[in-house]
């Protein structure tokens, strides 16, 4: 039951009443004098019953009878508007068939006249019908009132709508700096006594546990101290192989699909050993020993220092977890609770501009009781009112006097929902769709809401911006809150679970979650159904949902996004339940190895919202056209899609078809027919037989948004064509990428082409794509593109010139891959148009890739003083094997990534002046240039480089001068196949070095004791690959490896017949040592190996690999006490 099921109602029926005055169902009643009589019946029925909702939404906080009495309302409401859009259905379908001329609609011109009138009758008698029994339901409510003594009454005053703002998350601290400093002073300790240490904060929800875990996680002393971090949300399901996916793929940057949780916990380890981590587990409510017994087991190959942050409300679970005191989060000051209330309530006004409103803000604070969540959220419920009247009823409210007996949810969340806007109430209702901690976009929630049938245009506003709006609202109300990551480059959103806790109460049994093990409740009033995928999702899992007659949602969700059709659904879901489900709005079955749809998909005259993406679709059945209300089509990712339905453009409605990714050969014809698009991720264009072009269908479609992809332009027949698509109109368009292919070898046809699609100046990103003209158009480099930051050449093999791109005022981002023709780049480049603007003054990015015939690149334009590029962050010049010369690095003063590979640049050059000669801004540094022979004269001055790798620079004979000086925050180094390199510098390495690695270093490995590896305290990882580098019998040799060292790695001793033992046990600290291809090694050695070690590799040593056999093997007793061996990847 719901103690705002009033207000929702309330919101329900404006809807209702929206529709009753739709253009549709007044057209279809025209002249249907017993439906109209019934729909103003109905109407009527419905004013008097919401003339009484304010009284009852008050009332029924102690009635239990007037709970009931609104929730038998709501249902009916619910069922009022599903026989509405069946109205609007019918209306659609007969405007779209007789529109199109279809064969049906053929069929009905030819039957006679009587049984053409007999077939309207009878959906005229199923329709009365239906009204008749929604009144009938309606009457017994409305008299009801009476019995209950509800009163009409005026209005209250909803809360304004806040505008629309780029908000991002208020991290201010009020109250909690002390919180931050101590939790920030227990992981900078590494004189703990244990090497990984556990920090638990524990406190009640909303006290604001991940808020303090979130900044401390990005305090910049905390980011300093740590090399690795990772943040895992792990809820009330401790899946341990999820736990540990996300935390793997966290620390690497990349997706983990590994299953296997004993390869997972291996990979973990690796990629931990050595490391200093900080690892976040927020929300956890395991406290079963044995399972954190288990995820615990790879943090173990971390360095010492390392620490875990656990956030919980369960007191229970940090003693199961913590090796560290436990920090009790408490309820903040009354004082810092004004505060944080005062930010959010009067934002930009003045705090003291009313002293009335702070007399009664700091009343309704003593109710908060300390909870930042409470606080925060009455601020953004107040934040657009000023209103005395409106504060004092907040004050005064009986939501107030609510106990935990009347429900779990805290009372000012009551309030946040109680006085929001009629609008935002159902769309925060629906969110409880969403399990807690799920995460989402804005756009995905937007379409669900818009497949609800809650957003409407106004105000010249698409559907899709006041869903934004509406979302902006929620989010600065702090309904929503900002979640880490993203999502299809897309920020990713989440609600608190007390938040969670209040849509869930809201919706009541009308939304069901299916959630871990739980039994499927579901009862028949239940619209919205949502459940987390597995992968295998059976039939019986899903039968109590026949009960379900006027589902309107059926969302699978999942935690991760995919990447393959991975998830297996029942035919029998498919085809023998979905068709049945008539009322459904919202179908997701992307993620599913479904290879086809039924045709029945034609039952679903309602749809709004089909996901199939990441599906096996191959192609959709005819009878998806005539899904007339079908919004959202999503289609991104089938990889087996070919072609779509030929009818499409009789989904009149369409605003969003997404077929990114998929291997469509053409369009459907008349395609401009679907003027209502926002969203058209691609327009393919095949081989013209019928002397029409496609493109001109683009014509009409003037609403695009976000990116088009145009490919198959070398199909055009007819130049003018591309001028009709009237690409210079599209104003909402980002992205635009533009494709040919093939060889036209008409190269004067693909210069008119791309001049006749200029775009409109808006455009932020534009690619270009196998362009086979001699020449860029005038309109590329025009300064009118203000907005262009993002530019992309690719493969354009005919242009022997760059444009002059300098003259783009912000352009931040460019990219020139296979542009084979250019043979130098100079003046032509920068542009020069007498102004005193600075070219490419707002560049960051610069790439220049597969340039293979690129000799020469002159700087001309800009000056060593300034840079040429004085905001360019990162450089790659990749594959580019005719560049020679230098490369001046003061014509970049703001470098971060310094990126040359395949090149052959002989040396990197810095002015003599000593002021210039620092490269304050550089982090990364990439050479792998055949030709490379020297660094700057006088070293690499780069005080916050971190990282260095190079390779293959075969007439390298030296490294940077003084690098344990210039370069004091270096941390890891790769040296790979330098083999005239002959040592390190003088000095040796700095100090903070923390990975080294080196491989096929023929000289510098001779050298080796040499290395005065000893002096390196901060060294944790070493790899040395002995690759063509002469016979070694025996190693490490005593002295060469530092005592901190806590992973090795030796590989390709083609000749080791023994390991040192005396090299080896002074390493105390070591926890990983791997040894691969040593096909001569003989045995380990008598010392054995360090007692501290935790995970033992051995590759291709077979000799080695028969006496390391568990339990029979010779040099078993040796590695025994080894908790983790693997032999040729098998863990033994």
């Amino acid at each position: 039951m719901e103690i705002v099921a009033g207000a929702f109602a309330e919101a329900l029926l404006e809807e209702v009443f929206e529709k009753m005055l739709s253009k549709e169902v007044l057209d279809f009643i025209q002249g249907r004098k017993l439906t109209e009589g019934l729909l103003k019946k109905l109407k009527i029925t419905l004013l008097s019953v919401n003339a009484v909702l304010d009284d009852a939404e008050e009332k029924q906080i102690s009635n239990q009878d007037v709970k009931q009495w609104l929730e038998e309302l709501k249902e009916a409401v619910y069922d009022a508007e599903d026989l509405l859009n069946e109205i609007k259905t019918e209306a659609l379908r007969c405007k779209v068939e007789a529109e199109s001329g279809s064969s049906t609609s053929k069929m009905f011109r030819k039957l006679n006249k009587k049984l053409f009138s007999t077939w309207f009758y009878a959906i005229d008698k199923a329709i009365d019908s239906k009204i008749e029994e929604i009144i009938e339901r309606l009457d017994f409510i409305e008299k009801k009132k009476d019995v209950l003594n509800l009163k009409a009454g005026a209005r209250r005053r909803a809360s304004q709508t806040i505008p629309s703002t780029s908000l991002v998350e208020d991290f201010t601290p009020y109250g909690r700096n002390e919180d931050i400093e101590t939790i920030i002073k227990l992981l900078l300790d590494d004189m703990t006594e244990n090497k990984i240490s556990v920090v638990p904060i524990v406190g009640m929800g909303g006290i604001g546990k991940t808020t303090l875990a979130q900044l401390v996680y990005n305090n910049v002393r905390v980011k300093q101290h740590f090399e690795l971090q990772a943040w895992v949300c792990v809820s009330e399901e401790f899946d341990v192989v999820r736990v540990t996916q996300t935390i793997y793929g966290s620390i690497t940057s990349g997706a983990c699909d590994l299953m296997d949780l004993n390869m997972l916990q291996v990979k973990l380890k690796e990629a931990l050993t050595g490391k200093k981590f900080l690892l976040v587990l927020d929300d956890v409510w395991n406290d079963k020993y044995f399972n954190w017994d288990v995820l615990r087991r790879p943090f173990e190959s971390g360095d010492h220092g390392s620490k875990i942050i656990v956030t919980t409300r369960n007191a229970s679970v940090a003693s199961v977890m913590g090796t560290l005191p436990t920090h009790h989060l408490r309820q903040i000051s009354e004082e810092d609770c004004w505060l944080l209330f005062a930010r959010h309530a009067f934002k930009s006004r003045r705090v003291g501009g009313n002293p009335n409103l702070e007399v009664i803000g700091r009343q309704i604070i003593r109710k908060c009781k300390g909870l930042p969540l409470a606080a925060k959220s009455l601020g953004g419920l107040l934040s657009s009112e000023s209103n005395i009247e409106e504060w004092e009823n907040i004050l005064k409210n009986d939501i107030w006097q609510l106990s935990d007996k009347d429900s779990n949810i805290l009372p000012a969340l009551w309030l946040s929902y109680h006085y929001l806007p009629r609008h935002l109430k159902r769309c925060f209702a629906y969110c409880s769709i969403f399990p807690k901690d799920y995460v989402f976009t804005k756009s995905n929630l937007v379409f669900l809401w818009m497949a609800e049938g809650l957003l409407q245009s106004k105000n010249k506003k698409t559907m899709e911006e006041v869903g934004e709006d509406y979302f902006d609202d929620l989010l600065s109300r702090s309904f929503f809150q900002h979640s880490q990551g993203e999502f299809d480059h897309q920020p990713v959103f989440t609600m608190h679970d007390l938040i969670n806790d209040l849509a869930k109460f809201v919706c009541g049994d009308f939304c069901v979650r299916l959630e871990d093990n739980d039994s499927l409740d579901i009862q028949c009033k239940t619209r919205h159904f949502s459940y987390m995928k597995t992968y295998g999702d059976g039939f019986e899992k899903f039968e109590a949902l026949y009960e379900a007659k006027n589902l309107r949602t059926f969302l699978p969700l999942s935690l991760r996004c995919p990447i393959v059709a991975q998830f297996y659904m029942s035919d029998k879901i498919l085809h023998d339940l979905i068709p049945t489900l008539q009322c459904l709005r919202v179908l997701n079955l992307s993620g599913y190895n479904i290879r086809n749809l039924p045709n029945s998909i034609s039952n679903l005259k309602h749809l709004r919202h089909l996901d199939l993406s990441y599906t096996l679709i191959g192609k959709l059945p005819d009878t998806t056209c005539t899904l007339y209300n079908l919004q959202t089509l999503l289609l991104s990712y089938c990889r087996g899609l070919v072609e779509l339905p030929t009818n499409l453009e009789r989904l009149i409605n369409l605003r969003h078809l997404d077929i990114r990714g998929t291997k469509l050969e053409k369009m459907p014809p008349k395609m401009g027919k679907l003027q209502d698009l926002q969203t058209l991720s691609d327009f393919v264009l095949d081989q013209n037989t019928a002397g029409y072009d496609d493109i001109v269908e683009l014509k009409e479609l003037q609403c695009l948004r976000g990116t088009l992809c145009i490919s198959g332009l070398h199909n055009i027949v007819h130049v003018r064509d591309a001028l009709e698509a009237n690409m210079k109109e599209k104003k909402y368009l980002n992205q635009l990428v533009l494709k040919w292919g093939g060889d036209t070898e008409d190269s004067k046809k693909d210069r008119e082409v791309l001049d006749n699609l200029q775009p409109h100046t808006n455009l932020k990103e534009l690619t270009i794509v196998s362009y086979e003209g001699t020449r860029f158009p005038g309109w590329l480099v025009d300064r009118s593109y203000s907005n262009l930051v993002c530019l992309r050449l690719l493969n354009c093999k005919n242009c022997y010139f760059l444009p002059p791109l300098g003259m783009l005022p912000s352009l931040r981002e460019l990219e020139i891959i296979g542009l084979n023709g250019v043979v130098s780049i100079g003046a032509e480049f920068f542009g020069d148009d007498g102004s005193e603007i600075q070219q490419f003054r707002s560049l960051q990015v610069l790439i220049f890739e597969n340039m293979r015939d690129w000799q020469e690149w002159s700087y001309v334009g800009g000056n060593e003083e300034g840079g040429a590029f004085p905001d360019l962050c990162e450089l790659r010049l990749r594959n580019c094997p005719k560049l020679r010369g230098r490369l001046p690095l003061d014509y970049f003063p703001k470098l971060k990534r310094l990126v040359l590979c395949r090149t052959n640049i002989e040396c990197l050059t810095l002015s003599q002046e000593s002021e210039r000669r620092k490269l304050l801004c550089l982090e990364y540094l990439y050479i792998y240039c055949p030709s490379f022979v020297c660094f700057p004269h006088g070293g690499l001055h780069a005080p916050n480089l971190t990282n260095i790798n190079i390779c293959r620079c075969k007439k390298l004979r030296s490294l940077p001068e003084l690098m344990h000086t210039l370069l004091p925050s270096l941390q890891s180094m790769d040296i790979t196949e330098c083999p005239e390199l002959e040592s390190f510098p003088d000095g040796g390495l700095p100090s903070k070095l923390k990975s080294l690695r080196i491989e096929s270093c023929r000289k510098l490995i001779a050298n080796r004791m040499q290395w005065a590896l000893g002096r390196l305290t901060s060294l944790r990882d070493l790899r040395v690959d002995f690759n063509e580098c002469g016979e070694v019998d025996s190693f490490p040799e005593e002295g060469l490896l530092p005592t901190t060292l806590s992973s090795l790695s030796i590989s390709t001793l083609l000749s080791l017949k023994t390991m040192d033992g005396n090299g080896l046990t002074n390493l105390i600290c070591l926890e990983y040592l791997a040894i691969r291809r040593c096909p001569e090694l003989q045995s380990l050695p008598e010392e054995g190996l360090p007692t501290s070690l935790s995970l033992l590799e051995i590759f291709y040593c077979p000799l080695l690999k028969q006496r390391c056999q568990r339990e029979k093997g010779e040099d078993w007793p040796k590695i025994a006490h080894i908790r983790h061996i693997m032999i040729d990847g098998e863990q033994i």
